[in-house]
């Protein structure tokens, strides 16, 4: 494999001219092969795989046929353009992946009938779609449409970013259906205005850890950049927030305070080149870029040499033990920081701040202190910028909008970000509890002034099993979007990084390189939906048989979205608070763990907890609930949830999805190694669901039976665990293609659920104690 792949590459770069000249047939097996490369692991080495063999066989060949003279001319479709913006420039390239293309300018159209591919920008281009009489609808900013024009295809964008992701949905035609004849004309708009990805940096990170250092490398590497942002373009993502305790010297070299400069010479030109290239990177695929830190705290430099923001213990700082530095000379280096910061780095967005750590001060203070900063850093800047700034907790909303909506000179709407249903956004859509656990309407009514709203759906409830769920995420948005004042949402974790894979068991093939990469449902589906939350499953099931197959593709879609629902179940029962309160895919409430440094198995959720512990979503009963209201004869409204329905639910879930599965197992499929991972964790999720449904009737019997001293009972909940503890079991089957792995919940403990099965054992000793 080693002599075939160099040898491909040598005779690639000497026939680089007849390449571009093939047909598109060639292009068609090229471009594959070169994403096959790619993401080509050497451990295939020891493992051949005869399809990547074939492939590199059947180029090769095709290459040296025209070394020898037989060329074939290539017919590559003309695309006509005003102008060719970077933007645009690098949604062609992927285009050409697929087709080839030869690139003209507008001047040169001609008159002929042959099929065209046009490129217009509404602004840009708008005399010339006056003089040809073509009709534009509404299209708004990032928005775009699709039409015909004779017979050419007219792409037209309401700015460069709607005009690429017009070239993106033709390259999506293209890969999914082979062409574009078929292809859907009208006008697409973003439904939101702001599509964030939520993404921690492992460098001064808010948590310490391996799950978060172990990134360092890739995290420091354009190339794992270049895609990333590629598949946020894909997936219409538009900003990209950066989140780490003190992002600036690691940016910039403070002026005025030596003291604090961190990097120096090579070091820091190599901190500086990286972080221009990202932000530019991400400007040419019409993404915004926002640095945001925790609050107060300094470079090392710093603090070594005023003995200022001193925080000598991770608790301490977390939990505001400490009383916090404000002195004069913190507000003046932060500022300094942020001005500067502003203006070394010209294709920065924006920069964001996050109340709470450090804030052990009245709200009135807190407030002005980011004034002080923030805002007149901001304000001190050669250019203007925009704002976010996290919800103040567990603090009185008309007080904290008093002081936000004093912050003026913004070009935008600050972006006044908010914590669904705290750290655990996967759960209920209905909101239960914001970071501190208040619930206030007094921050979206009446309409604020000089802010707009953007959800933080975050994500500490599944790290290795793959997650996607349309029904979900389009009635979040059915539920919680208010006219005028949402201006979108956030997605993403704070204690995983999609970035190294380190999640795979070494012995396990697959075929992607980046953690994302495998999550890649999680994306499409945010993604897309909040661009348009209006699609159907029509839209994303072509997705899934473009990769695996017709029949295998579209079962595999109803499969996730029913086994995805099982984790949204688990949150909306039991309540989730803060990042290690819950994980849902391994049945953890990690703060047991951390609060009281116990061993790892006592981060699992017993049996007799489930049962007295509080639901998130208020329309359900928790077992303790239940069983009273049942034994004093009180009424249950048709609109609360019993945990007898949620078992029965989860249970017909579980059945569905193995049945689906039974169904795969005999169809023909693409990619089998990927195909068998997500197949896995399909099932993963259904023996979770099943093993939540035991689990949960077990608890309803074995809390009946304490409350009545019946043995009877007793029994029924010791063979519902037992069953229950069938289903793990199972779990822990499917599961093996996952190595131990470090999460932040289990501290320095690794997790699998192999590790956890005595725990799960556990419930049935407990079952088994005298009434």
């Amino acid at each position: 494999m080693h002599y075939i792949y160099l040898l491909y590459k040598l005779i690639k770069h000497l026939s680089k001219p007849i390449i571009e000249g093939t047909t598109s047939t060639l292009r068609k097996i090229f471009f594959p092969a070169r994403r096959l490369h790619r993401n080509f692991d050497f451990r295939l080495v020891n493992h051949p795989d005869h399809k990547n063999l074939l492939t590199y066989i059947c180029l090769l060949f095709m290459v040296l046929v025209g070394l020898s003279g037989a060329r074939v001319e290539a017919s590559a479709t003309k695309v006509f353009m005003g102008s060719d913006p970077p933007i645009t420039h690098i949604a062609l390239k992927k285009l050409q992946s697929w087709i080839p293309l030869e690139v003209m300018d507008l001047t040169a159209y001609p008159a002929d009938q042959q099929p065209h591919i046009l490129l217009l920008q509404c602004k840009r281009d708008s005399s010339w779609l006056q003089e040809h009489a073509i009709a534009t609808g509404d299209i708004r900013k990032e928005g775009y449409q699709i039409t015909r024009f004779h017979s050419d295809l007219c792409i037209i964008g309401g700015d460069d970013t709607g005009l690429m992701y017009g070239i993106l949905e033709l390259c999506d035609q293209q890969k999914l259906y082979g062409g574009f004849a078929n292809l859907k004309e009208g006008i697409e708009n973003p439904h939101f205005e702001f599509r964030a990805i939520k993404f921690n940096l492992p460098w001064s990170s808010y948590r310490l850890g391996e799950p978060l250092q172990l990134h360092l490398k890739t995290v420091r590497d354009t190339l794992f950049w270049e895609q990333f942002l590629d598949m946020m373009a894909a997936n219409r993502f538009n900003a990209l927030t950066l989140w780490n305790l003190h992002p600036f010297t690691f940016m910039i070299q403070p002026t005025n305070y030596p003291e604090a400069i961190q990097y120096t010479g090579k070091e820091f030109e190599d901190w500086q080149r990286f972080w221009r290239t990202l932000f530019r990177m991400a400007k040419e695929r019409g993404i915004e870029t926002y640095i945001i830190n925790w609050n107060i705290f300094t470079s090392p430099g710093m603090t070594q040499a005023h003995n200022v923001a001193n925080y000598k213990d991770d608790l301490e700082w977390h939990y505001g033990f400490t009383p916090a530095d404000t002195s004069q000379l913190i507000k003046d280096y932060m500022r300094e920081c942020i001005t500067q910061t502003i203006n070394e780095y010209p294709d920065l967005t924006g920069i964001g701040v996050s109340l709470g750590e450090r804030m052990n001060m009245p709200i009135a203070d807190a407030m002005e202190w980011v004034k002080s900063t923030f805002v007149e850093g901001i304000r001190q800047a050669n250019r203007p910028v925009r704002f976010i700034h996290r919800a103040p907790f567990s603090i009185d909303p008309k007080e904290a909008r008093k002081y936000i909506e004093s912050y003026t000179g913004f070009p935008d709407p600050i972006i006044m970000e908010f914590k669904f249903n705290w750290s655990h956004g996967h759960s209920t859509p209905n909101l239960a509890i914001t970071h501190g656990g208040k619930i206030a309407d007094q921050y979206w009514n009446p309409k604020p002034s000089n802010y707009k709203m953007a959800w933080m759906m975050r994500n500490e409830d599944f790290i290795l099993l793959n997650w996607g769920n349309t029904q979900f995420i389009k009635e979040h948005i059915r539920t919680n979007d208010y006219p005028d004042v949402v201006a979108g949402y956030f997605v993403g974790s704070e204690t995983y990084i999609p970035a190294k894979e380190y999640r795979m068991a070494p012995e396990t093939e697959y075929h992607w390189t980046y953690a994302f990469e495998k999550q890649w449902e999680f994306y499409k589906m945010w993604g897309r939906l909040l661009y348009n939350p209006n699609l159907e499953d029509a839209y994303f099931i072509p997705f899934f048989t473009e990769k695996y197959g017709a029949s295998a593709g579209e079962k595999l879609y109803e499969a996730l979205n029913l086994a995805s629902e099982m984790p949204l179940q688990l949150a909306s029962f039991y309540q989730g608070t803060w990042d290690f309160t819950l994980y849902c895919e391994g049945f953890l409430n990690g703060a047991q763990l951390y609060r009281n440094y116990q061993e790892a198995d006592e981060a699992f959720i017993r049996v007799d907890e489930m049962i007295r512990h509080p639901v998130l979503d208020p329309r359900y009963l928790n077992i303790d609930a239940y069983t009273y209201r049942k034994l004093h004869n009180q009424t249950i409204a048709d609109t609360e949830i019993t945990p007898v329905q949620l078992a029965e639910h989860m249970k017909q879930n579980g059945e569905k999805i193995l049945l689906l599965c039974d169904a795969l197992a005999g169809e023909p499929v693409q990619d089998t190694t990927n195909f068998t991972i997500e197949c896995n964790d399909v099932k993963a999720w259904a023996y979770l669901s099943l093993y939540f449904s035991e689990k949960i009737t077990g608890g309803i019997c074995l809390d009946e039976a304490r409350k009545t001293t019946n043995p009877e009972l007793q029994q029924q909940a010791i063979g519902h665990l037992e069953k229950a503890a069938g289903y793990w079991q199972q779990v822990i089957e499917v599961t093996r293609q996952y190595q131990e792995v470090s999460l932040l919940h289990l501290g320095s403990y690794k997790f699998s659920w192999d590790y956890f099965y005595p725990k799960v054992l556990k419930d049935i000793e407990i079952a088994r104690e005298k009434l």
